[in-house]
């Protein structure tokens, strides 16, 4: 049997010995099928080379699986394989062998030359087979041994046309096909998807250079060829071109072309190998794949939302220009999501994180999210974006890990939304009603505020007209007007009175705002507020403004507006002979008022101010105005009126006012002082007016208070020779022309100098000695009094340490005081003088006047005080003249009290003047209190003062004033033991 076998395998090779050799299986085992395999290891399979079914050659070629199969364990053993039972079970995946009921199987290996199992020779058995180990065993060894060259070629032969196959379907499917170009022959070879590419029949078309370069475009020809030819003669081993064909029925077709060139060892090119690609459909599709391209680009960086892809699992972002842009952040500055998260704003990154956590855990399919950026500071203003994206599918799988999506810059939305909700949390809230309508005034919406003020809820008030409001306070011209400017500017302003649901009429300013679009009105906007409280205060505002609120008279202001006014009618009808053209004033004030304050307090001083208030008015005729101009000072406008009529009323008013007035049960004695000027004799300003009655006013309280004085041409040049006398008077002490002269005033039981009273004197160039009782009312008038009083001050405390520097230092000096001073002027001037002539302050009496300290209270009590504390006297002068001399006693508790010369005139002649003064002597000396009698000219009036035990006398018994010299001549005749014949006998007179 064996030799039978070599004996075939010299007479038949390949394919035909495959044949003859199964059939010799066939005839040795009679298997019901049985073929011949070889196995491709690399992809884990058999393929059949030949079939025999019950003896016959079957043309059916068939592939399995060898994984887990006899023919595994074969390969692996180099064994033949023998089983039985269940076949089917064993080659489930065969569909030749699981159709049939076979029961055995053998498989024998078939080797090749290096001894590896490339092959089988299946038997297969629908009964046992009669194969024997023992009796086979050889011939099948000899027969996988003679297969195995047949075999492996036949197996390389199948793949090799297999791979040509596969290749030429590739190339179909690729449209590329390869050629060769033997360039010592001239000889083309093409592969059979050339022939397709160039549409040529491949048994009849001969390719050559020439008809291959017909085929080309005309306008690529001459390109092709020479770098076909420049990449021959040069020493490049490969060359890669495009280019155009034209077929023969004009179609034209895109060709890539790559080539290889093979040289000999001079370098002479001998063989081309190339490939060509038909690329006219990659052309067309990349053609408008670049238009959409350019296209898509141009839309991708044109709209106005940055897009975006994120990658879940890699992480990578890929991003639209405009994305960076909508941030405003460079690209280079973001590498990973840390860097991404610490852009976004600290409140809003919780809400991103959960958001693309969401997505990656797979609770949700898509992301729509608000954030903010993380402001560079304080100042910047935080800009809003909104994220919005949707998982895609990726191409190799099912799973979800790309995320698309958009970038958007909603800052202006939000901002927008933020001032509607504000506008609406305005709207809602505001104090001001707001009523909108549309364009037939139908209104469609108000607020809270214009429900609270009108009465109208929301329900009751929409789709109704305006009118509803309307009071009948307004004609209806006022509407035609109000539309009429609502019409033509877009708007209207003013003040209206509507009426509540409940009917009560109310003020209310409103502006009401035209709405337009495209010059189209859509809305009416009206915005009013409820101005019933502002009425209100406006009027009592207007009260407070124009009167006094104590006794409801017109305040200055108001009047003084009204007496310009008069003034203006009275001008502007001067042409008019029916109307007067005069007017008078009359200015009032309360004489000694303050005298009330100080002993009834102030309260009381207000009802006495009503009071008079009241008189005015019931005295004053119907149409004049009066006014409280001050404190205690009234002021009447008499219309129409010459300064006749004035007088008569002013006449009248001073009878009432001295009659007693009984206020708060007490009964009181006042009297007042008026001036009166006249338009246009004492002035054509409401100022001239004013001022001139004032001046009289001042006038007839100099002439005594209690009566009326008119402003006159006489008034006046008094008026200016006072304003003379005051610039002589205050250059005169800027100069230092104000002297000092001094009284002396004497121990009646020594009869030595003890005190000197320092007067002052002033002699001007012109006018000669101008007495005190001149000048010094002119000095307190217009505020020269503090500079007098401070200059005669120092000058007398000079002069005094000069008599102490003469022995004289138990000397006194008694300086005036003026109530001026005390009031305006600071009386610390006083201690320094003192101080900077090192006198001791016992040297100093401040002499005051008993009105004094009753005309200032409280304020000229505490100087006095003051005073006392560092030893300085206070001496009362003109006493018994006031209205209260013993309250002066007790409020000022003075050193000395100065009888006054009014009494001492009489006190010869008259007993009711003894007694006053014998009283007043008794009584200081009970209080402690030592007295001087002023006017002491006689030597009777002296001998009744020493009767009555008065301690100390002036007067021009002993010595008018005098200078300086002649005080200390007169202290060293009566103080001194200077002869009295060395002394001027006048000066002791």
């Amino acid at each position: 049997m064996v030799t039978t076998l070599k004996a075939l395998k010299r007479n038949s090779y390949g394919r035909e010995f495959i044949q003859e050799a199964l059939h010799s299986v066939y005839d040795m085992f009679k298997p019901a099928h049985c073929y011949i395999a070889y196995f491709d290891k690399m992809h884990h399979k058999a393929t059949s080379l030949a079939y025999y079914i019950d003896g016959h050659v079957s043309n059916t070629i068939f592939t399995y699986s060898i994984d887990n199969t006899l023919c595994e364990k074969m390969i692996l053993s180099g064994k033949p394989c023998y089983f039985s039972k269940n076949i089917s079970q064993i080659y489930p995946f065969n569909q030749i062998i699981t159709s049939q009921l076979f029961q055995y199987y053998l498989g024998l290996p078939i080797f090749s030359r290096r001894g590896e199992v490339i092959g089988v020779i299946g038997c297969l058995f629908e009964s046992s087979s009669l194969f024997s180990k023992d009796l086979h065993g050889e011939w099948c060894d000899v027969l996988g041994d003679i297969l195995g060259s047949d075999v492996e070629y036949l197996a390389l032969l199948s793949s090799q046309k297999k791979l040509l196959r596969e290749m030429e379907e590739c190339q179909q499917e690729a449209k590329l096909g390869n050629w060769q170009l033997d360039l010592v022959i001239n000889c083309y070879y093409w592969s059979r998807e050339i022939y397709r590419i160039f549409q040529c029949d491949i048994d009849t078309f001969v390719p050559n250079n020439d008809v291959i370069n017909d085929f080309i475009h005309p306008d690529d020809r001459v390109r092709v060829s020479e770098l076909k030819d420049e990449m021959i003669n040069s020493t490049n081993m490969s060359y890669s071109i495009i280019y155009r064909i034209v077929l023969s029925e004009g179609d034209v077709k895109y060709l890539r072309e790559h080539c290889h060139i093979l040289r000999d060892i001079n370098g002479v090119a001998t063989l081309i190998k190339g490939i060509l690609q038909d690329i006219t459909d990659f052309y067309h599709i990349s053609n408008k794949l670049s238009q959409a391209s350019n296209k898509l680009t141009m839309t991708y960086n044109a709209v106005a939302e940055g897009i975006w892809e994120y990658n879940l699992e890699t992480q990578k972002l890929i991003t639209s220009p405009k994305f960076w842009e909508i941030l405003s952040v460079s690209k280079g500055s973001v590498n990973n999501i840390n860097d991404w998260l610490a852009m976004v704003h600290k409140d809003d990154r919780l809400a991103v994180i959960e958001s693309f956590s969401k997505l990656r855990n797979g609770d949700a399919i898509s992301i729509d999210v608000e954030f903010r950026l993380q402001p560079k500071n304080k100042h910047t203003v935080c800009r809003w974006f909104n994220c919005k994206g949707n998982i895609i599918e990726s191409n190799n799988s099912n799973r979800s890990d790309s995320i698309v999506g958009v970038l958007i810059d909603i800052t202006a939305t939000v901002l927008a939304a933020q001032k509607l909700t504000l506008a609406k949390t305005v709207f809602d809230n505001t104090s001001e009603c707001i009523v909108i309508t549309d364009q037939d005034n139908n209104i469609i919406s108000v607020n809270k505020a214009f429900e609270t003020v009108t009465g109208y809820n929301h329900a009751d008030i929409i789709g109704k007209n305006p009118r509803i409001l309307a009071s009948g306070y307004h004609n209806l011209e006022f509407y035609q007007q109000m539309w009429h400017s609502l019409e033509t500017t877009g708007a209207w302003q003013g003040q209206l009175h509507n009426r509540r649901s409940d009917g009560v009429i109310y003020p209310e300013e409103m502006t009401i705002n035209k709405i337009e679009d495209d010059h189209n009105v859509i809305n009416y906007v009206g915005v009013f507020h409820d101005i019933s409280s502002r009425k209100k205060t406006e009027k009592k505002l207007r009260l407070l403004a124009d009167n006094d609120m104590l006794t409801g008279l017109m305040n200055r202001r108001r009047f003084i507006e009204k007496v310009e006014k008069q003034i203006a009618k009275i001008n502007n009808n001067i042409e008019d002979i029916s109307s007067t053209s005069v007017c008078s004033l009359l200015f009032i004030d309360l004489d000694d008022f303050k005298i009330f304050n100080d002993l009834y307090g102030h309260d009381f001083g207000d009802n006495v101010l009503k009071e008079v208030a009241s008189i005015l008015r019931d005295t004053v005729c119907e149409h004049s105005l009066i006014c409280r101009y001050g404190g205690d000072e009234y002021a009447v406008l008499i219309k129409d009126k010459d300064v006749n009529y004035a007088q008569n009323i002013a006449a009248k008013l001073v009878d009432i006012i001295s009659k007693p007035i009984k206020c708060n049960e007490i009964e009181i004695n006042l009297t007042i002082s008026i001036g009166i000027s006249s338009y246009p004799e004492s002035g054509t300003t409401h100022q001239a007016l004013l001022k001139n009655a004032d001046y009289a006013m001042y006038e007839q309280k100099w002439l005594g208070r209690n009566g009326v004085c008119v402003y006159d041409q006489q008034l006046q040049h008094e008026y200016i020779r006072k304003l003379k006398l005051r610039d002589k008077l205050k250059h005169a002490i800027k100069d230092k022309k104000i002297s000092v002269y001094y009284q002396p005033i004497i121990d009646n039981k020594t009869g030595t100098v003890c005190k000197f009273e320092a007067l002052a004197r002033w002699y001007d160039e012109h006018d000669g000695f101008i007495p005190p009782s001149v000048f010094i009312p002119i000095a307190e008038r217009y505020g020269l009094i503090g500079m007098l009083g401070q200059q005669v001050f120092e000058k007398a405390c000079a002069d005094l340490d000069r008599i102490h520097r003469c022995g004289f230092r138990d000397v006194i000096f008694s300086i005036n005081h003026s109530v001026k001073e005390f009031s305006q002027h600071n009386q610390e001037y006083i201690f320094e003088i003192i101080n900077n002539y090192n006198l001791p302050y016992s040297a100093i009496m401040i002499e005051i006047t008993e009105s004094t300290a009753l005309d200032d209270g409280k304020n000229i009590l505490e100087i006095l005080a003051a005073f006392r504390e560092r030893g300085i006297a206070i001496s009362l002068d003109d006493f018994g003249t006031g209205y209260s001399s013993l309250a002066a006693i007790i409020d000022i508790k003075p050193d000395i009290i100065k009888i006054d010369r009014s009494f001492i005139v009489d006190i010869e002649h008259s007993k009711e003047s003894q007694m006053l003064v014998s009283l007043v002597i008794d009584l200081s000396c009970k209080l402690n209190v030592e007295v001087v009698a002023e006017g002491v000219e006689t030597q009777a009036q002296l001998d009744i003062l020493s009767s009555m035990s008065c301690h100390y006398i002036q007067g021009y018994y002993y010595s008018p004033a005098v200078a300086i010299d002649d005080a200390i001549m007169i202290l060293k005749a009566r103080n001194g033991d200077i002869s009295i014949d060395n002394i001027d006998t006048k000066l002791l007179q």
